[in-house]
């Protein structure tokens, strides 16, 4: 094998063994949310909640509110709205 094959293989090895360590969008060592909002979503146009806890992917706990039209929406998880929504819903499925 002459030395520019050699060189070029050497130099492919380490592109792979760097881009090993890097994280992908969504993967390991990312957020889902880039930002979040505490505008007022309105129940009737909720079709889901989605909690994602924090952990060692991303260190902020997230909320991904999807809507009947489609649209993901990331919530601040302490935004007030979204407390009164959860614990009126927990009240509703209680007293089923």
């Amino acid at each position: 094998m002459d030395r520019a094959a050699s060189v070029t293989i050497l130099i492919l090895l380490l592109c792979a063994v760097t881009a090993q360590g890097i994280p992908m969008l969504g993967a390991n060592g990312r957020c889902h949310c880039t930002g979040t909002s505490a505008k007022v979503i309105q129940p009737k146009f909720i079709r889901s909640l989605k909690f994602i806890p924090r952990g060692h992917n991303c260190e902020n706990a997230e909320i991904i509110v999807t809507q009947k039209n489609g649209n993901k929406v990331c919530v601040d998880p302490e935004a007030k709205w979204l407390e009164v929504l959860i614990t009126a819903n927990k009240g509703a499925k209680q007293g089923n």
